[in-house]
């Protein structure tokens, strides 16, 4: 379940991003909001996956998700530069998840 949870939450912190970059620097409040409400649902699953997973691994997880997911979004939804070398190092990132998934041990 704890692994739900860090997915979940990292799906959460990538929503967070994208309501941040819409809420135009805090500036449009409906997207403030969204902001703040992915934002607590985010620590809040992670908090509770880190009960379980260690915190290296968790943490990593969760930033890698974020990351990657806040590239893939930044390029289809608000037409951000798409690049050979930008997906190779999506790729890595995500390689380097798998890889702390799988030595985990949790």
């Amino acid at each position: 379940m704890a692994w739900i949870f860090l997915l979940i939450a990292g799906i959460c912190e990538m929503g967070f991003v994208v309501m941040m970059k819409l809420s135009e620097g805090f500036k449009i409040w409906k997207y403030t909001i969204f902001t703040i409400i992915f934002m607590i649902f985010s620590f809040f699953l992670l908090s509770l996956s880190l009960k379980t997973i260690p915190i290296g691994t968790g943490y990593a997880v969760w930033t890698g998700i974020g990351a990657v997911g806040s590239v893939l979004m930044g390029m289809f939804l608000f037409k951000e530069k798409k690049s050979a070398l930008k997906l190779l190092f999506i790729t890595l990132i995500i390689a380097g998840v798998i890889g702390l998934k799988l030595t985990s041990g949790a």
